[in-house]
């Protein structure tokens, strides 16, 4: 970072978020610490269990989300970074931006994945051209649906509206597009994010009215 700012370079920080080190990440000594190294924005992740062995023990709580939204938009005010939240601004950008409505992603062997978080895919970019991949069943399928909640503080298919997720990857016909990577649709994982959505949604419905009545 100092050599960045040295030559003049805008950059910023990349940071996720765990149950662990959420609130140090939001504490004052951390974002002034990004500050004066001539960070000029900080984009926050939260864990998300995607992959082989997700450890379900790092997603952060339903109360540390709500308290994490509150301190982000105080910070804003008040510090000379900006702060982004992939998760906890969708009342910004009226929720889940993927899916190829403002985003999508191409992974390394060309599938086209309708998030850097959601891996399942029906085309490839190497056998299609770009247009004709974002009108196929995957992406016509997210686009139906969004925004998938009308609390935009659950902007997310994967962790927000898990039961979405299932849907538009069995009626597209979308594949894994690594091992492990359907692990989020069944079993204990899918259980879990049943029960964290069901406890955002209540918990962030307070902060969803306070954003939208502003």
């Amino acid at each position: 970072m100092d050599r960045l700012r040295e030559r003049g370079i805008i950059f910023g920080a990349s940071v996720t978020a765990t149950q662990n080190n959420v609130d140090e990440l939001f504490s004052d000594e951390f974002v002034d610490h990004l500050s004066k190294k001539g960070a000029l924005y900080m984009w926050l992740f939260h864990y998300i269990p995607i992959g082989r062995n997700p450890n379900l023990d790092m997603m952060i709580t339903p109360e540390q989300r709500a308290s994490l939204a509150r301190r982000g938009s105080n910070l804003r005010k008040k510090k000379d970074i900006f702060i982004m939240d992939f998760w906890n601004d969708g009342t910004y950008v009226q929720g889940c931006i993927g899916g190829g409505r403002r985003y999508f992603h191409i992974n390394a062997k060309g599938e086209v994945e309708p998030c850097a978080f959601a891996h399942f895919a029906v085309d490839n970019i190497k056998e299609k051209s770009l247009k004709e991949v974002l009108q196929n069943p995957l992406f016509k399928s997210y686009q139906e649906r969004q925004p998938f909640s009308e609390n935009l503080m659950c902007p997310c298919p994967i962790i927000d509206n898990p039961k979405a997720l299932r849907d538009i990857v069995e009626e597209s016909g979308a594949v894994p597009t690594h091992d492990g990577a359907d692990e989020i649709l069944k079993g204990k994982t899918a259980d879990f994010l049943n029960d964290l959505s069901a406890e955002w949604h209540e918990n962030s419905k307070d902060i969803n009215e306070e954003r939208m009545n502003k």
